[in-house]
């Protein structure tokens, strides 16, 4: 195979670039169709930071800070949300070009070497977050971005130098990566950290594995240094916190069905067969590594939304560039170069719907029918560039429990279980509130709740805590302020309640089950809520906190 030509892999990083990029921002803004629950979400950390607020000190979230400072910087620099969101995509994109170049000159021949690359690029600017939906939605690119730098890592630590080695080179990129990762969601870095250090021990690379120690713990020394050590203590709470939730302990499939259900269960076959394969064809360091890695590989998928092994296009590419030279047989007398050829281009072709969609979603935002479109933000004239779908906005669809009393079905209401299913009966005051949930049309619905709030005189500088799953009603007032040290997505507790002047409680909720918690851990603090104000969406409740009610309040 023919090395690889520097020039010509620049280039195509910078065409990667140039085009995926610039194809997102030439819209103008960003149109989003699925997922905007998610993504009012990102813009509430978004506008905190940019505010001069800082994660996990002044608000909840398991979030790492790089995976929304790059946004707000560009937000607090003057561009609307839409526009910012591709601009950091491509900073970001700009920022990995160089270690993306290395691991890829370094460690990859050929075509493989540009494939790495372009993959890299797309997990890095794509406008959706994986699967085989054709959708447009900025949720979860956190995790393509931390796939992005783990790559980068992966590929320095398991394969060697096939030119000039550098291992201080590689040690140091390898542990900004990480530490990169670490500030995004540190799951990777758990999960992937056993993996990287039996790589580079098996290959006796320790130059590489002291450098990449040293080079996190500066970098992680100098968020310290920036944030405080205060940092450190408040981020771990809050991934602690998270993951022993019964709300959010993990956003997919259980463990065991990551593990054996049929569309994962090919996957990890496959990858067994690799290991074995590599270590019969001589590649015995390469194959344990792999074994080590996959468990955390297998871990990562089960902690991301969607359960999307995008791992497996690293792990095809990995599997093309160990094969042994032609000829090696094994006891079965197999040939284990073709051997490992057809199992990498199995992993590959089990992920290519998921790569397909991301390396495809900034054409199909380009070319999106915007008269289709309406602004989420109504009254915003910074954030005015950011679309949704007008049916998934205006469209207000609410789910309701059949079985309630009054139609015959009460009778199977005790074997419904909803509790299991995420309906849950929430208890305010005495009064029992039905299950009920929003399936669509969140725009609609915080629009009018922020309205009906500012008629009735609650918009004039008050923090308003949502008894729900999402907290976004500052978004669409500004008058309703956010609440000092809240959740932007409520994950356990009732984090800021100390500083709420009101609690305002849906009569249908994006989470049953978030609403029914929240009541109760504030009624088990001790805390009491009066009722100041009400209509047919919700129910208003001054906390302890407040001082005073607004004379235009209605009452009942």
């Amino acid at each position: 195979m023919k090395r690889t030509r520097p020039i010509g892999l620049a280039v195509t990083i910078l065409v990667a670039i140039a085009v995926l990029g610039g194809l997102s921002a030439a819209r103008g803004g960003l149109y989003a169709d699925r997922y905007e629950g998610d993504m009012m979400h990102l813009v509430e950390m978004v506008l905190r930071m940019a505010d001069g607020q800082w994660p996990h000190l002044d608000f909840m979230t398991p979030i790492g800070l790089f995976g929304t400072w790059p946004i707000a910087i560009f937000v607090k620099a003057g561009y609307g949300f839409g526009m910012a969101v591709h601009l950091a995509q491509i900073a970001v994109a700009l920022v990995l070009a160089p270690c993306v170049f290395w691991a890829a000159f370094s460690r990859f021949q050929g075509v493989f070497a540009h494939a790495f690359a372009v993959v890299v690029m797309i997990l890095t600017l794509a406008l959706v977050h994986g699967e085989a939906d054709p959708n447009i939605s900025l949720s979860m690119h956190y995790n393509r971005w931390a796939w992005a730098f783990t790559f980068v890592a992966l590929t320095l630590a398991f394969l060697p130098n096939r030119g000039v080695a550098r291992p201080t080179l590689d040690g140091i990129l390898i542990g900004l990566a990480l530490a990169v990762v670490v500030l995004i969601k540190v799951t990777y870095l758990v999960a992937l950290a056993p993996g990287i250090v039996v790589a580079l021990a098996a290959r006796g690379a320790w130059r590489p594995l002291v450098t990449a120690l040293v080079a996190g713990i500066v970098a992680l020394g100098a968020v310290t240094v920036w944030q405080g050590v205060a940092f450190w203590p408040a981020y771990i709470d809050d991934l602690l916190t998270v993951a022993t939730s019964d709300a959010r302990s993990n956003p997919g499939r259980p463990l065991n069905k990551v593990l054996t259900a049929p569309m994962f269960l090919g996957a990890h076959i496959l990858t067994l067969l690799a290991v074995v394969l590599l270590r019969q064809g001589g590649r015995g360091p390469s194959g344990l590594a792999l074994l080590v890695l996959f468990p955390g590989l297998v871990y990562v998928t089960f902690q991301n939304f969607g359960n999307d092994p995008q791992w497996l296009l690293w792990a095809g590419l990995f599997v093309l560039a160990v094969r042994p030279a032609t000829g090696v047989k094994n006891t079965w007398g197999w040939e284990v170069r073709p051997a490992l050829g057809l199992v990498a281009a199995a992993m590959l072709a089990l992920i290519s719907p998921s790569l397909l969609n991301m390396a495809y979603s900034p054409f199909r935002h380009y070319a999106t029918d915007v008269t289709k479109f309406v602004p989420v933000f109504r009254d915003e004239d910074q954030h005015g560039d950011f679309f949704t779908f007008s049916e998934r906005a205006y469209q207000v669809n609410m789910l309701i429990a059949g079985e309630r009393p009054g139609g015959g079905l009460e009778t199977y209401r005790a074997l419904a279980e909803r509790e299991k299913r995420g309906g849950s009966e929430a208890v305010l005051n005495g009064e029992t509130f039905e299950v009920c949930t929003i399936q669509n049309g969140l725009v609609a619905w915080f629009q009018t709740v922020a309205d009906n709030l500012e008629k009735a005189g609650f918009a004039d500088g008050t923090q308003i805590m949502t008894a729900d799953l999402l907290s976004a009603l500052p978004l669409f007032k500004d008058g309703i302020d956010f609440v000092e040290g809240g959740a932007p997505w409520r994950y356990v507790g009732v984090p800021g309640i100390q500083n709420a002047d009101y609690v305002m409680v849906p009569l249908c909720a994006v989470n049953g089950r978030s609403r029914r918690w929240i009541l109760e851990e504030i009624e088990a603090r001790g805390i009491a809520l009066t009722e100041v104000y009400r209509d047919a969406l919700i129910i208003l409740l001054k906390t302890d906190n407040a001082d005073q009610t607004p004379a235009a309040a209605s009452t009942r």
